[in-house]
């Protein structure tokens, strides 16, 4: 093996380890942190908003056709 051969080698040896090990390193970076049950995030609080905003719909509509029964009835 030449001199040239064996430069290049130990040149792209290390870039091949770096290489194959930055795909897995960015997999490891990107897995979202955990979050206990009892800590409000963004999406729980969004959701909570959404609930409570259905649920005054339901009893807004239940009223409502409630009071057209009414009207109809008598």
């Amino acid at each position: 093996m030449s001199v040239r051969h064996l430069l290049a080698a130990a040149t792209a040896a290390p870039l091949g380890v770096l290489g194959l090990a930055t795909p897995a390193a960015a997999r490891v970076l990107a897995q979202p942190t955990s979050v206990s049950p009892d800590t409000a995030t963004v999406g729980r609080l969004w959701s909570v908003v959404a609930a409570r905003l259905g649920l005054a719909g339901v009893i807004v509509g239940g009223l409502a056709l409630a009071r057209s029964r009414r009207a109809v009835s008598g």
